[in-house]
């Protein structure tokens, strides 16, 4: 009987949650938004793209999306089948873009580096002087390069520090070159397909001073303008540094010039875990402070004058000097993927003031995305755009729920609402800092194994002088820079500098303010982006889908098994796990970047040098040895006298020079290595199970060649330790 009354008592209940999701999906349908979810089937199409095992074919992903195209139209009148076709054609959309971009950037990277120095002579097009070195931009000239198979365009050097000529220089350059940096391990980002969707070519580092050379020719257009603009930012450094002097200095020069090369390691560590390292960075905080403090100077000086304010459209005139400042910053401050994205969506905000709309939206989040994808959908890989688009979704998302909390009464008298300004811009600070950090934050975990968990503390102590003193002083020291007077504005920047740097130097130095995280993986982050759209997309019953996938999130969620051993790609860097579970190197050195990866997914913050890095191995002059797991050891081999021992002796050698023929053991050089990507050995039931950095089954136009199939050494029965990594 008390289960029967149970019964009738839930079956109300369910069918008014039925009847309460239908409606809110009705409602949804009918305001449109379901509109909001074709750009992330177009970011999905884009994934789709970049996880084919080969080059697809743009003939067929044009013609399957024009076929959905056509459909849809076909469809309008069928709301369901419409949305459906839809959706399928914004996935084949982002598919095709994918396409059109690679087809458009195509280029023969080089295949195999040189063995030997050569000479390259070119343009110099961009420089980057940074605190331990110089890096530019070589223009190649035409023709063939002795020395080099194929004919290399653009060139990323690295210099010594103080080398680097002027942009639009004509240089020869003696060089050594290598292949772009790849993944640090198998799942690991790859750098080298950003080097390649930027038309680079090769990548290498200079032997000696660049040597000053008569142009052969004609300047190229692109080389003028990119030394026009390089003038102008090196006008706009040597002013601010003829005031400033130190830290503020080099910051003032990153946020005007976007030159970022001289400030100090320390000093970006310490905004880095403090959580406010995104200042450091021309992005979508200083793109929309120079939009805004822009449009309301000139809205405020054009109100001024009243035959103007009277017969004058000055609202939308200041937002077309808004967006013709924002261009001119966004080309003054380097015209970097982030600074573009960030232009995009500034641009459509002040494009719905010119047309009278509200600006702020999901609609134009979700037209800034399909834009910057559509132009850049390598961008869709990034760490930088997932992070920076899902802060802002989740802003934007904030902004639109809060909106009821406007209607609220205010207070009355002038000291009431003196006082409730600072209480709303602290109230607004937090909840940005929280939302943005909350939805950007599973995001730099994945990517950087790290987050700041005094992220809100230290943005509502420093975000008042970066928006107050900073960015306003930096833009009006810019604007009065032609007539002489930007003197008056950089000491003030150079204040608001100083508080922030002083803030983020005393939140770095609190316990755990340095905290790592490492249980954030793949699928972690795809079941956390499906509660994160769910929330912000939705509303009404159905946003409650957000729950459930979080809830996913949480318990898919774990930290990858780390390997036993690694290999850099050019042999150069070993890595082995001893029997207290952390890892030796040796030669990290030379591969710096590589093995700060390689710690940083362990957890570990040594620096990279030092005898305490290198416990693990035993070394002579013939080279080091380390035990391996599960028995056996590994020999890092530095000359051939010494490779005929480590063979009889050795598992695994790794190795510059050419073993013995019939050597037993497992040989790694730079040759194998350099197709293969970095190695990986995992203890497996007594076995070490390889896994190459890049799968050898994906062949992409990125890619340097796959890997070749591994043999087994001579003599190794089915139960060898070493296994085939193409069986895997």
């Amino acid at each position: 009987m008390g289960a029967r009354a149970a019964g009738v008592r839930v079956a109300p209940l369910w069918h008014a949650l039925v009847a309460r999701l239908r409606a809110d999906l009705a409602a949804e349908a009918e305001s449109g938004r379901i509109v909001l979810w074709l750009p992330v089937a177009f970011t999905a199409g884009i994934l789709a793209y970049f996880g084919a095992a080969y080059e697809p074919s743009l003939t067929a992903a044009a013609a399957l999306t024009l076929a959905l195209a056509a459909g849809t139209w076909a469809a309008r009148r069928q709301a369901v089948l419409c949305g459906i076709l839809a959706g399928l054609c914004a996935f084949a959309a982002g598919f095709s873009a994918g396409c059109v971009r690679t087809t458009l950037v195509m280029h023969e990277a080089l295949a195999s580096p040189p063995a030997f120095p050569v000479r390259l002579s070119g343009y110099v097009e961009r420089v980057e002087r940074r605190v331990g070195s110089d890096r530019i931009l070589l223009r190649i000239d035409p023709g063939p390069v002795r020395g080099i198979d194929g004919t290399p365009r653009l060139v990323r050097l690295s210099l010594k520090r103080g080398a680097a000529p002027e942009v639009g220089a004509h240089i020869t350059q003696l060089t050594r070159l290598l292949l772009p940096l790849g993944p640090a391990m198998a799942g690991a980002h790859d750098f080298g397909r950003g080097t390649w969707f930027q038309g680079i070519d090769a990548v290498g580092f200079g032997l000696g001073p660049p040597k000053l050379t008569p142009a052969p020719a004609e300047v190229p257009l692109r080389v003028r303008l990119s030394a026009l603009v390089g003038d102008v930012r090196a006008a706009l450094g040597a002013r601010i540094r003829a005031v400033l002097h130190g830290t503020p200095a080099e910051i003032a020069v990153a946020l005007v010039a976007g030159d970022r090369s001289a400030i100090l390691p320390q000093v970006e560590e310490s905004m880095r875990v403090s959580g406010l390292t995104h200042i450091l960075s021309i992005s979508g905080l200083h793109m929309a402070l120079v939009a805004g403090t822009l449009f309301a100077l000139a809205r405020g000086a054009l109100a001024l004058v009243p035959a103007l304010a009277l017969g004058w459209p000055i609202k939308a005139t200041a937002a077309l000097l808004a967006i013709s400042g924002s261009a001119f910053y966004l080309v003054l401050s380097g015209n970097d993927v982030p600074a573009q994205r960030s232009f995009v969506m500034t641009g459509l905000v002040l494009a719905g003031v010119l047309a009278g709309r509200r600006a702020l939206t999901l609609r134009t989040i979700a037209t800034a995305a399909v834009v910057v994808l559509g132009l850049t959908p390598e961008a869709a890989l990034d760490p930088g755009p997932q992070m920076s688009f899902a802060a802002t979704l989740a802003l934007v998302a904030a902004y639109e729920r809060l909106q009821p909390l406007r209607a609220l009464p205010r207070p009355e008298g002038l000291p009431a609402r003196i006082l409730m300004l600072p209480l709303a811009f602290i109230a607004g600070t937090v909840v940005t800092a929280l939302v943005a950090g909350f939805a950007s934050g599973p995001y730099g975990a994945f990517h950087f194994q790290r987050f700041a968990p005094y992220g809100v503390l230290a943005n509502l102590a420093a975000m008042p002088a970066v928006s107050l003193l900073v960015m306003p002083f930096g833009l009006l020291g810019v604007l009065l820079m032609p007539f002489g007077w930007d003197g008056l504005a950089w000491p003030v920047m150079g204040i608001g500098i100083e508080i922030m740097v002083a803030v983020s130097d005393w939140v770095a130095a609190l316990p755990g303010a340095d905290a790592r995280i490492y249980t954030v993986n793949t699928a972690a982050l795809l079941w956390f982006t499906v509660a994160l759209l769910a929330l912000c997309l939705l509303r009404g019953l159905p946003s409650l889908l957000a729950v459930p996938a979080l809830a996913v999130a949480i318990l898919v969620s774990g930290a990858p098994r780390p390997p036993d051993i690694l290999v850099a790609p050019n042999a150069a860097a070993v890595a082995v796990r001893g029997p207290d579970g952390h890892l030796s190197v040796i030669g990290a050195k030379g591969q710096k970047m590589m093995v700060e990866q390689w710690l940083a997914r362990e957890g570990v913050r040594r620096a990279v040098s030092g005898v305490a890095l290198e416990a693990g191995f035993t070394c002579d002059p013939l080279g080091c040895v380390a035990p391996l797991p599960g028995g056996g050891t590994l020999a890092v081999s530095r000359k051939a006298e010494g490779l005929a021992a480590d063979c009889l002796n050795a598992k695994i050698i790794v190795t510059q020079e050419t073993p013995p023929r019939g050597c037993p053991a497992r040989v790694l050089t730079p040759k194998e290595l350099e197709r293969t990507g970095t190695l990986a050995f995992f203890l497996e039931r007594g076995a070490l199970r390889e896994q190459p950095a890049r799968d050898p089954a994906i062949r992409r136009p990125w890619m340097p060649l796959p890997p070749a199939p591994l043999r087994k050494p001579e003599g190794a029965g089915p139960g060898s330790e070493v296994e085939d990594a193409a069986s895997e």
